[in-house]
């Protein structure tokens, strides 16, 4: 997994995750929720603020805050957990064939598979950036490549709802607009 170079406790983070080969392993509701629930999971236990996010049928892209710990041990604990989970999932429905895609494309050999290409996590260093990036994920279900709905607000893996209609997203969120109105950080603050 690729960590960033540098921790910033005030600034926001892009982060983007994609499966192995680029396995379409979230079409499947099951393993759509691992992530969603890991990311449920750090924000109710402090260790993250969520802003938005999207799983897409073989990525996902978040942006968070993390509150305790580095971007890099958020990151760490994140793809650990999840790999851990898929391949627990993977192994109980049989998937050998994944599996197998998962042992020989492993990057690191003290690990019997890998899940995850490279995690990156981009510094949001201005709110033009956070906008561009927030717009980027909700954006992503009616891309040109993968047109999975017609209103963005209508796929339930994403926070897009929530901020164009003011749905209830399928995990909490904290709302950005809110949290950029009361929270002066350098880099992501209004005026800066």
């Amino acid at each position: 997994m690729t960590f960033p170079s540098f921790h910033d406790p005030t600034h926001l983070y892009f982060v983007t995750a994609s499966i192995i080969e680029w396995k379409h392993l979230f079409t499947i509701p099951e393993y759509a929720d691992i992530p969603l629930s890991s990311l449920a999971w750090m924000q109710k236990q402090k260790r993250i603020l969520l802003f938005a996010f999207v799983i897409m049928p073989s990525h996902l892209h978040v942006i968070l805050k993390p509150i305790a710990d580095s971007i890099g041990t958020i990151i760490q604990q994140f793809g650990s957990f999840t790999a851990h989970e898929i391949l627990k999932r993977l192994r109980v429905h049989g998937q050998k064939d994944l599996l197998n895609v998962f042992h020989q494309k492993k990057r690191d050999p003290r690990h019997e598979h890998s899940i995850w290409q490279d995690i990156q996590a981009k510094n949001i260093y201005s709110p033009s950036f956070l906008w561009q990036k927030m717009e980027y994920i909700h954006q992503n279900p009616i891309a040109k490549k993968w047109k999975i709905v017609d209103d963005r607000a209508d796929y339930p893996y994403s926070s897009a709802g929530y901020y164009d209609y003011g749905r209830k997203p399928i995990i909490e969120i904290t709302d950005v607009r809110e949290w950029l109105t009361t929270t002066p950080s350098p880099g992501t603050a209004k005026g800066s």
